[in-house]
């Protein structure tokens, strides 16, 4: 009997301690940035030829607190991609390039639709076309001045947002944000024409999480997300011969309306 007993209670000890694992696994604290339980997400697919024949998701999402570090509200916002990172064009690489995408929010409202992935219904087509030239030239102006770098997206954003640039057909504010979250994705090489790229994210692996100070659930849900890919020659190897030669892409995501932020269950 006494037998049966301990294996009784060692079973039951078992089987507490893998629910509780389970529950630590499923849970995701609002100030940790390695993951994130979104209060409000949307997902977004955008084709990204050559280099990958199917079609990419942008994966974007928020989650909210009503009183933050201090007395305002706060969000916690992160991106990821999901794609088939097996499934790769060999035979659109050519040089050496680098693949970045960045994710700008802030004092930017609308509603995404048209062409350019959502874009040209914000502004115009006309707009899209220039905030995609002032990043190609950007980069190709840093690309053939500057002796090393390694993301150019990131250097070109920093440079645009240091001096924010007028464009006539825009919004002025486009640049003027405290931070554009950028990240390094996939790297082509030759020879071999080999391509080395991120594992797709989840919510519980989000490439990039930050946190945003005196935003409420509603306003950032009304706020339209700008991404922005990259495609660059890479800095040890010939430079672009023209901005051309430098891919990019615009996509313009919203996530669903979500309940004020009062209501948000993450409060740890």
């Amino acid at each position: 009997m006494a037998s049966i007993l301990r294996t009784t209670r060692s079973w039951v000890l078992v089987a507490v301690l893998s629910l509780l694992r389970l529950t630590s696994a499923q849970f995701c604290s609002f100030w940790s940035r390695d993951c994130i339980e979104p209060l409000a997400q949307t997902a977004v697919p955008f084709s990204f030829q050559p280099l990958f024949p199917d079609p990419i998701t942008l994966f974007y999402g928020f989650d909210a607190l009503s009183s933050g570090k201090g007395q305002g509200p706060m969000t916690k916002t992160a991106f990821w991609l999901g794609y088939q990172d097996r499934n790769i064009n060999q035979y659109a690489i050519d040089t050496n390039r680098t693949t970045e995408i960045a994710l700008r929010i802030g004092n930017l409202t609308g509603s995404p639709a048209g062409g350019n992935n959502g874009c040209d219904g914000l502004w115009s087509d006309h707009c899209t076309r220039d905030i995609k030239k002032t990043i190609q030239s950007t980069i190709f102006h840093l690309a053939t001045t500057v002796d090393h770098y390694h993301n150019p997206l990131e250097l070109a954003l920093e440079h645009l947002m240091w001096n924010n640039p007028s464009l006539e057909p825009c919004p002025p504010q486009l640049f003027d944000v405290a931070s554009i979250p950028v990240q390094n994705f996939a790297r082509e090489s030759l020879p071999q024409q080999n391509v080395t790229v991120m594992t797709p994210g989840s919510g519980y692996t989000p490439w990039q999480v930050w946190y945003i100070d005196d935003m409420t659930s509603h306003q950032q849900a009304s706020q339209v997300a700008l991404g922005i890919i990259s495609r660059t020659p890479i800095y040890d190897n010939e430079p672009p011969h023209s901005p051309d030669d430098i891919q990019v892409e615009l996509i313009c995501v919203q996530a669903p309306q979500a309940p004020p932020s009062g209501s948000t269950s993450s409060d740890d």
